[in-house]
């Protein structure tokens, strides 16, 4: 595997860590009800998809 492509490996498992990291921070000091709380896992979930593209389709500034 090329280095540009472990770095990004890397890169992808940080930045998918502090995304679960915003949802927990909001878990902990928001109570949600079911439709509000399943709406930001999508949002986060389509935030990491964004990520991934990204990563994918950039090379590393």
């Amino acid at each position: 595997m090329r280095v540009q492509e472990e770095i990004k490996k890397e890169l992808l498992k940080e930045i998918y860590g502090n995304i679960d990291n915003i949802y927990d921070f909001i878990d902990i000091r928001y109570k949600l009800d079911k439709p509000c709380n399943d709406a930001v896992i999508k949002k986060l979930n389509e935030l990491k998809d964004v990520i991934y593209k990204v990563s994918n389709l950039s090379d590393l500034a």
